[in-house]
């Protein structure tokens, strides 16, 4: 591929990641099943999406698109594989055009249910399935399938902006925007900290939306996050509660550990120096023996930690913004 050519097809991609709807039927489906174009590089073609594991067919990290006859116009679920089938979760929604108000096709939501569900903090394969009207497209021979792997907090806010109405117990943020679902890595610890406080700022709920409330203090760390991801391991999973916890030791999580209070309050402060907010960090333990290490041997341990970040009490002082990570801690020899 040419320099050039490798140029456009990246902001092509970047385009249709962050496509709406409308973009996505008007200026590539319409154009291929009404115009007749060819299919863009972006796009698999006529793949069996519905009778294939999405964990052997696509990349966790990488967001697909694919052509497919489609398969769930009269039914809730596909056929499936031998570990698990795409069910609808979200019915037909219609799009329509912003400018002319004119119906361009429809929308609908399915979620990849796998028989045997995994210990570890749920992620599903999400698919976003789009057609056009009859009227375009007698036949509803193509669909475009915009295919994720999401975590559940953003399945939760993408069926919030599909459905029409919101459920006043799982709130939209106001800026319409999903909160991140991943930490920073800044050059300054003091940058970080002030950036997950203006998170919490940005955010005009008087709670955390109840879909990203997690009773994090009393879970185990494989409940909450996926270890294999690889956003994880750079950057940590955010959590978000609506609330602390005030003692050094929470009580066992379910699954056996305890979290406790290894670095106390730490002001984060602006740059004018008022204090914003502050931080203090849990470590995960264990309801095990402690590790032998033999003299002179140089051991690293993992711990799970979470950085926890809060406004100065007067602000929003029910919100928290939790970063749980895997790190790496060196032991001395014993």
């Amino acid at each position: 591929m040419k320099a050039e050519d490798e140029g456009t097809y990246w902001l092509i991609k970047d385009e249709l990641i962050k496509a709406e709807d409308e973009v996505i039927i008007s200026r590539y489906l319409k154009r291929m099943i009404v115009n007749g174009d060819s299919w863009p590089d972006h796009f698999i073609e006529d793949v069996d999406v519905f009778n294939t594991n999405p964990d052997v067919e696509f990349y966790s990290q990488s967001t697909r698109f694919v052509i497919v006859k489609t398969r769930t116009e009269h039914c809730g679920r596909t056929d499936g594989c031998e570990s698990g089938c795409w069910r609808i979760i979200g019915r037909d929604k219609l799009i329509k055009s912003k400018e002319t108000g004119k119906i361009l096709g429809f929308k609908k939501i399915l979620k990849f249910c796998k028989k045997t569900k995994p210990r570890e903090y749920k992620r599903s394969w999400v698919m976003e399935e789009y057609r056009l009207t009859n009227n375009l497209n007698p036949k509803q021979d193509h669909v475009i399938c915009k295919i994720r792997f999401l975590f559940e907090a953003e399945i939760s806010f993408l069926l919030a902006k599909h459905f029409s109405y919101l459920s006043t117990r799982s709130p939209r943020p106001a800026n319409d925007q999903l909160l991140p679902a991943y930490g920073v890595c800044l050059f300054y610890t003091e940058a970080e900290g002030a950036f997950y406080l203006q998170t919490i700022i940005d955010y005009d709920g008087n709670t955390w939306p109840s879909y990203v409330t997690n009773d994090v203090y009393r879970l185990h760390p494989l409940t909450l996050v996926d270890p294999q991801d690889d956003k994880f391991k750079e950057f940590g999973t955010c959590i978000f509660a609506n609330r602390t916890k005030a003692c050094g030791k929470t009580d066992e999580c379910d699954g056996g550990g305890y979290w406790t209070i290894v670095e106390g309050h730490r002001g984060i402060k602006s740059k004018t120096g008022e204090i914003l907010g502050y931080s203090r960090v849990f470590q995960f333990s264990e309801n095990e023996e402690p590790i032998n290490v033999c003299e002179g041997e140089d051991v690293n341990e993992t711990a799970w930690i979470i950085e926890e970040y809060r406004l100065d009490e007067k602000k929003k002082k029910d919100k928290v913004l939790c970063v749980i990570k895997k790190i790496l801690i060196p032991l001395s020899p014993r």
